[in-house]
Parts: structure tokens; C-alpha cells; sequence
């Protein structure tokens, strides 16, 4: 007998109906498989109630599903986002952490309306939270509720005019430095890795996130090119640090593409990924 081979390809970083994806969890993980994934990440903003669901799915399916959560912090005023695997999803300050946070983007959102309703554009309440579905309140809820009010012709435009960090729109997010999500995280037996780093145009809040004790740097992500993700690999490897990579899946939401499986991650990344988690558990 050969040697056993690899699992296929998998994707580390994928958002349900729970945050601002348009995939139920069933449908992201039936999705994956159609995509040939041997494994997907479930990595919602600031939630963790697709976990489960998409667990279930995944032995359905046979893909293996790896539990997360895409935390929201601020560096220095840069917004930054800090993923967790294989957080303790099920216990109960997580829980009520994650509910808390919900509050909170939610009143982000009538902050946000307000905003827009003093710029003449007017943006019912009921629409935005429509768009989410119960789930986690954010700027793509308050983006279709404009495209569906006639306020701009699609997303991007509110985003580019109105809901961008410069938008004035913009609402912050609640404060949570870096250190603080790395701590929570690791703190209910998770592993802590910066996403998608290109992304904030500067390596400061890398450096701040390596010096708070995050475990890993998503190096593959679809605003990294050849030159970025190099970079971010060296950074990686210059201080031992785990690496990660997806698709950032948001279900057609952005530019009406799904990108699920599109930057196929190894599976030996996924691999390390879990035997730090079992090290962290043992």
C-alpha cells in the first residue's frame, strides 16, 4: 500500500446568514463540497451561532467543518480583524460576550441611519435589519437597505459614497484593541490569527497583533497579491508563526461572487492548525 494522501484543499475563512454572508450554514458547507473542499472554516463577524448548524452539515456531507468567529477590533484607529479557531463556541461567556457585541452593532446600525438621514438619505430601520436576518447587523445590511431604498445604484457605491472608514456615513465599531481579542480568544481555548493583513496598508497593527501573542497571520486572501502574500508569508515564518489563508466567502455579497474555494488553501495548513489546538487542550 502507498502513502495515505493528503486531504483535499480547504477554506479558512467563510461567512454565513449569522453575519453578513448570504449562505445558510447547511448551504455554505453542501456549497464547499460541490466545490470539492475537503474543509471549511465558519468564521462570522463577532458571532458563533452558525457553528453548530454547520457541524451538522458537515457530517452530512462529510466535510469537516473547523469552528470560528472574525472578532472586530482597533489598532491605532486602523479597523482591524482577528480570527479565532477553535474558540470554545459553546460556552456560556462566549456566549454572552458575542450578545453583548450584537447589542452594540445594532445600535452601530441607528448610528449609522441617523448619519445618513442628516445627508438626505433616508434608510428605514426595518430594511437593514431585514437584511441581516437575525444575524449580525453590518455595514452590507445597511448597504443592500440603501440599494433597496433607490439611495445608490449598488453596494459598492454606498460603501464608496457614503459607508467607507472616510464615508461621511461611518460609524466605528466597538473599541476592542488587538490585544484584548487575542487575550479573549486564547482565553477560552482558541487560536488567534490577523486577517486578511494587506488590507489596513500598513504593518503596524501586524506588529502590535505578533507583540500581543497572536498565533498566526492569514497570509492567502483575495486582496493579497503575489507581492503581499510573500511578504506576509516571511513575516510568518521570521517569527514562527502559523499560516492561514480563504476566500473570505460572503455567499455573492460582494461583487456578486461567491469566491468559495477560489484561493485553495492546503490542507496541511488546516493540519497545524488543529494540532495547536489539540496542544492547547492537552
Amino acid at each position: 500500500m502507498g502513502p495515505r494522501s493528503e486531504p483535499g484543499p480547504v477554506d479558512l475563512h467563510t461567512h454565513t446568514t449569522f453575519s453578513d454572508g448570504l449562505f445558510l450554514p447547511e448551504d455554505l458547507v453542501a456549497e464547499a463540497k460541490n466545490r470539492n473542499l475537503s474543509g471549511v472554516a465558519i468564521t462570522d463577524h463577532d458571532s458563533v451561532g452558525a457553528i453548530d448548524r454547520a457541524v451538522a452539515a458537515g457530517k452530512q456531507h462529510g466535510v469537516e467543518v473547523v469552528p470560528g468567529v472574525e472578532m472586530s477590533c482597533n489598532a491605532d484607529g486602523v479597523d482591524v480583524h482577528m480570527l479565532g479557531y477553535y474558540i470554545d463556541h459553546q460556552a456560556q461567556d462566549v456566549l454572552d460576550f458575542f450578545e453583548n457585541v450584537r447589542f452594540h452593532r445594532e445600535e452601530r446600525a441607528r448610528k449609522m441611519i441617523e448619519k445618513l438621514k442628516e445627508l438626505d438619505v433616508k434608510v428605514p430601520l426595518e430594511r437593514v435589519m431585514a437584511a441581516a436576518q437575525g444575524g449580525s447587523v453590518g455595514r452590507p445590511h445597511v448597504a443592500q437597505a440603501m440599494v433597496e431604498a433607490g439611495a445608490v445604484p449598488n453596494v459598492e457605491q454606498a460603501f464608496r459614497r457614503y459607508i467607507s472608514y472616510e464615508g461621511p456615513a461611518y460609524v466605528p465599531k466597538m473599541k476592542l484593541t488587538p490585544g484584548e481579542a487575542i487575550g479573549f480568544i486564547k482565553q477560552h481555548k482558541g487560536i488567534a490569527v490577523i486577517a486578511h493583513p494587506a488590507t489596513y496598508r500598513n504593518d503596524n497593527a501586524v506588529y502590535t497583533a505578533i507583540a500581543a501573542g497572536v498565533d498566526g497571520i492569514e497570509v492567502w486572501h483575495p486582496d493579497h497579491g503575489p507581492r503581499e502574500t510573500s511578504h506576509y508569508k516571511e513575516i510568518a515564518q521570521k517569527n514562527r508563526l502559523l499560516m492561514t489563508g480563504g476566500s473570505d466567502c460572503h455567499g455573492g455579497r460582494k461583487y456578486n461572487h461567491v469566491f468559495l474555494g477560489e484561493i485553495p488553501i492546503p490542507y496541511r495548513y488546516l493540519a497545524a492548525l488543529k494540532r495547536r489546538s489539540r496542544a492547547i487542550r492537552s
